[in-house]
């Protein structure tokens, strides 16, 4: 293990300072990630700052958490006025180790690190896509520059090693959720009464922006599949909570699959822990995924998961004992996992009890001792 990490392991106040970029205004799941680590790093005594948008939503939670802030206006990936204002930050602040957690912020820290090349940069990698073959992308993702990857799945790690980036610097730290949110559920009673859920129904849910790659329109040919399949199924009603630019043909495939009474699209919700109390299966049916924390945070609520093999989810959801899984874009598959575990209560409740224990190892707590781990390896070699 490394000396600071030896020395001092739950406190890192000798750790040289820490800068974090993030380069989103709106809030999702890799935002919520920058924020755990650096409340983490502050609960342990790390001197660091976040760097990012004026007035996005990470600054506010920031601003809440007493998480020291630098608001900087990032208007592209190669945005050098910004790049500069960044490179002062870091003298003024004394940083050793710049951490980037978007695409964009990872072109910027590339631009810092040419012009402070005695910092350690950190790159987060959250996506699954395949890296780019064209010029500027290899140029991005082989430079030097970068000491190391930080993947948030075994999945995303094969996928920058199929881009040529040397496995040497590539570490895996896997997001993670805080648990302490699932210690109490709250009562999904009121929510009951305001979609009419009667007794007896079965509730599928699914929490995703409604894009491509989240693929709804597979799930939905599911549900159709399920719900024709015997009398029984015409009490499964299925929630999809989330917006994107596929909403609008999403609700046409709806009307035309004849599902209006069955399928109910929420939109955008801040009670997302009242409907997974409300929801009695979660369904996932991503054609990539990073990791996919809205899979976590069913698990920690104790639910029972029918979800493609998308990216990084087999690495949560183990087949046949904590969800059901089937391949990308299979919706026969999709639909009998959600029919078999509609039909069965004590199949539900097994499996759920096995996915409060696996859960736990996908703890921020984790995330956040990986990632330091990472942080002392490179500062051990300066």
């Amino acid at each position: 293990m490394s000396d600071l990490l030896t020395k001092r392991s739950r406190d890192l106040k000798y750790f040289p300072g820490i800068a974090h970029l993030n380069t989103a205004h709106t809030w999702r799941g890799g935002e919520q990630q920058v924020l755990y680590l650096a409340s983490l790093i502050q609960k342990h005594g790390g001197r660091q700052i976040v760097i990012g948008q004026p007035n996005s939503e990470l600054e506010k939670k920031c601003a809440e958490n007493s998480i020291p802030f630098r608001a900087v206006k990032i208007r592209g990936e190669w945005d050098i006025l910004s790049a500069g204002r960044i490179v002062k930050i870091i003298k003024e602040n004394k940083i050793s180790l710049l951490h980037t957690h978007t695409a964009r912020a990872h072109a910027v820290g590339l631009m810092v690190k040419k012009r402070c090349p005695e910092i350690c940069l950190v790159v987060s990698r959250r996506v699954d896509f395949p890296v780019s073959g064209n010029f500027f992308s290899r140029r991005k993702y082989l430079t030097p520059l970068v000491d190391r990857y930080l993947a948030i799945s075994e999945n995303v790690r094969q996928v920058l090693i199929e881009g040529h980036v040397p496995a040497s610097r590539i570490r895996i730290a896997y997001s993670g959720i805080d648990l302490s949110r699932f210690s109490k559920m709250p009562d999904p009673s009121y929510l009951r009464k305001e979609f009419r859920i009667r007794p007896g129904d079965i509730v599928a849910g699914n929490v995703a922006a409604l894009t491509d790659h989240k693929d709804q329109k597979t799930l939905l040919d599911a549900f159709s599949l399920v719900r024709k399949k015997k009398p029984a199924n015409e009490k499964i009603r299925l929630f999809i909570l989330g917006e994107g630019e596929l909403r609008e043909s999403l609700l046409a495939q709806t009307r035309l699959l004849g599902l209006e009474n069955a399928v109910v699209f929420t939109g955008f919700r801040t009670d997302v822990l009242s409907f997974l109390s409300l929801f009695d299966i979660f369904v996932m049916s991503s054609k990539e995924e990073g990791l996919g924390t809205s899979v976590l945070d069913a698990m920690a609520s104790g639910l029972p998961v029918v979800a493609t093999c998308g990216g990084g989810i087999p690495e949560m959801i183990d087949h046949g004992q904590g969800g059901l899984l089937c391949n990308v874009g299979d919706a026969a598959g999709l639909g009998d996992g959600i029919d078999k575990l509609a039909d069965s209560a004590q199949l539900r409740k097994k499996y759920a009890k096995y996915n409060l224990q696996k859960v736990k190892k996908f703890s921020c707590e984790s995330t956040f001792h990986s990632t330091i781990e990472a942080y002392a390896e490179l500062l051990d070699k300066k």
